[in-house]
């Protein structure tokens, strides 16, 4: 994500992370060690740049870069776990907790990093830092519906965005609702910021599901077709199931590949054409583009501003992510 104007947070992003290494501290060597092979990357650290974004939006001079701190150990930390049930091997660029250290460890150090940003904070008394657990836990549900619809072909669009924005969009929501409460916005303001970050979430999950069936120079390391193999179905393959003419073939390659009787990488192809004849494709993209526009409509609320103005580069940042994934597919 580079983006004209984040540099404004170059000074405060220092902080957040000066927080983080503060609050990943172990004095079990083990454990400790695990800390520092996560802190090695640290990705690209969206929630912490909302946060501190929506901090900004009513003008307020306020130090948002503790919580912003604590949102991203949860997160991280409920990547430590993701890694375990999916037994990946990567994780922004190097190998995963689970593969370097073991699925044991990286369990443990997960709630370790949980435990450790809820006891050694100074936030327990802000107004808003209930409704962080409060997102967590929707979160845990969002990726337990999401579990619970493993392989289930007739999911419908319905069920599935409610465990998108369980899964996903809980944490963009809490992120952006604590800066907003932090840099003093008003109730109309906090609803307009958890709008703008449920429909940013939509719209980043979905440029997700796109990546799962399209691959890119730029993306080379991610496994075409996996979430389809492993029976997660999302948005493009639920449309297609819907499709008259497509639907049940590809529930038949979906049961070949819970039964073993093919494989992905035999089924890849006639996955992707049939996906592209139902236009679940192009569905997806609109839905993108659709929610793109909720979210820049949300902030208009705001005064014009630096950091309403990189919000909105943020948004059209995943729009033409998810763009360049369908233009290089139909190349």
């Amino acid at each position: 994500m580079d983006l004209e104007g984040l540099s404004l947070l170059e000074s405060e992003l220092a902080r957040v992370n000066q927080h983080i290494e503060r609050l990943f501290q172990s004095q079990n060597p083990s454990m400790q060690k695990i800390l520092q092979w996560v802190l090695q990357a640290r990705g690209k650290q969206l929630r912490p740049v909302l946060t501190l974004l929506c901090a900004k939006l009513a003008g307020k001079q306020i130090d948002a870069t503790e919580i912003a701190a604590v949102i991203e150990i949860c997160h991280t930390a409920s990547l430590l776990h993701d890694d375990v049930i999916d037994e990946a091997e990567l994780r922004r660029g190097q190998l995963s907790v689970q593969k370097k250290f073991g699925r044991e460890m990286a369990v443990y150090a997960g709630d370790f990093m949980i435990f450790s940003a809820i006891s050694r904070t100074s936030l327990v008394n802000k107004p808003w830092y209930r409704e962080l657990f409060g997102n967590l836990e929707i979160l845990c549900e969002g990726e337990v519906g999401q579990f619970d619809n493993r392989f289930n072909t007739e999911i419908s669009e319905e069920q599935y965005l409610q465990n998108i924005v369980g899964k996903t969009c809980s944490v963009f929501r809490i992120a952006c609702l604590a800066g907003a409460y932090e840099g003093k916005c008003n109730k109309v303001e906090r609803q307009a910021a958890e709008h703008f970050a449920e429909s940013l979430g939509l719209a980043f999950q979905l440029r997700d599901d796109l990546m799962d069936f399209i691959a890119t120079d730029a993306d080379a390391t991610k496994t075409i077709h996996q979430d389809f193999s492993c029976g997660y179905y999302t948005l493009p393959a639920i449309h297609t199931f819907t499709y008259p003419s497509c639907g049940e073939l590809l529930r038949k390659i979906a049961a070949d590949l819970q039964s073993g009787v093919r494989c992905r990488e035999e089924a890849a192809a006639e996955i992707s054409k049939l996906i592209e004849d139902a236009d679940g494709y192009g569905y997806t993209m609109r839905l993108i583009r659709g929610y793109c526009e909720e979210a820049i409509r949300a902030l208009n609320v705001f005064r014009d501003s630096e950091a309403k103005q990189c919000l909105k580069q943020i948004v059209e940042s995943v729009c033409k992510g998810a763009e360049r994934l369908m233009d290089n597919y139909m190349l």
